[in-house]
């Protein structure tokens, strides 16, 4: 009796057979690698849409800011992902109010294959059949800044005339990415999309 309370003892002391320490570590080897494989196409998406939201969210402010306190505010895109928020003096000098990176590998970037958004300001025409081909990821009426004024318009800050916006962002290869954001010259209104696979929503 007393041998056998000692065997059922050891074996509740006992370590895991070789077979038991595969089993697991193939368990953990297969829930390591789904978790990477979701990482992996999850988080680009989660950029994108970081990305719209960031540049959506400080036009808006800088349209904003432009009429609440009569001056206007000077958007410039630099680099392949930076931008910036001036506000520009009655002196006539500038002053940041912010610098911004696109979160990510997100850039401005355009796919060949891409149709322009439904408010059609890079197209001259905007039909199903047509796509942007070669147009640039910034098509900010031939400068790479936008100057909200204080009367509630978006102009060209070379001409002071009224420019129709879009900016185009994505990672290169990966269309679940593509995001564009729009501004209406005549309002400054700033409308942000994503891209399904064939149309903007």
């Amino acid at each position: 009796m007393e041998a056998r309370r000692n065997r059922v003892a050891s074996w509740g002391t006992a370590g895991l057979t070789l077979v038991e320490t595969m089993v697991v570590l193939t368990v953990l080897g297969v829930v390591t690698s789904s978790s990477l494989m979701i990482v992996t196409d999850v988080l680009p998406v989660l950029h994108a849409d970081s990305s719209l939201d960031l540049v959506v969210t400080q036009l808006d402010q800088a349209r904003t800011e432009a009429m609440d306190q009569r001056r206007n505010f000077i958007v410039t895109f630099t680099g392949t992902n930076q931008f910036t928020v001036q506000r520009q003096e009655l002196d006539g000098s500038l002053t940041l109010m912010g610098d911004y990176s696109l979160p990510g590998a997100m850039e401005y970037y355009v796919w060949l294959s891409e149709p322009d958004t439904p408010d059609c300001f890079v197209m001259a025409t905007c039909s199903a059949g047509t796509v942007l081909g070669n147009s640039p990821a910034l098509d900010l009426g031939g400068g790479d800044q936008i100057s909200f004024a204080s009367d509630g318009t978006a102009r060209n800050t070379a001409n002071n005339q009224l420019v129709n916006a879009t900016v185009f962002m994505g990672v290169p290869g990966s269309t679940t990415t593509a995001r564009a954001v729009t501004v209406m010259g005549a309002t400054s209104r700033v409308q942000g999309y994503r891209f399904n696979g064939s149309t903007w929503n």
